[in-house]
């Protein structure tokens, strides 16, 4: 398994270490698990092209730059996915720690 930490400083990893574990990485893709406990939140950060896939449900409050927010109720098996870059920073809004497989595409 190779462990190549993206050089973006506002990369999630860079950003929330403790909320995003590299499982595995290559030059096409990064695979995290992602866990975001009760209450934290996950200061601004960027993900590229992603798909998530649910390991624990719950509720996050997603904020933009510009401050815009919204609430996402993610359900166990769920998969969530963006299609370009996104910028946002993440917290933890509902009772139950919740808990995602990340597919990070590089390009």
């Amino acid at each position: 398994m190779t462990n190549i930490q993206d050089n973006r400083r506002d990369d999630a990893v860079n950003v929330a270490p403790q909320f995003h574990q590299v499982l595995y990485e290559d030059d096409k893709m990064r695979i995290l698990k992602v866990t975001v406990p009760v209450g934290q939140v996950a200061d601004m950060h960027w993900h590229p092209h992603n798909a998530n896939y649910v390991l624990k449900s719950g509720k996050l409050k997603f904020t933009d730059p510009q401050d815009n927010s919204k609430e996402v109720e993610l359900a166990e098996g769920m998969i969530t996915a963006s299609d370009k870059d996104v910028f946002h920073k993440v917290e933890n809004t509902g009772d139950t720690n919740v808990e995602t497989i990340q597919v990070k595409l590089k390009y």
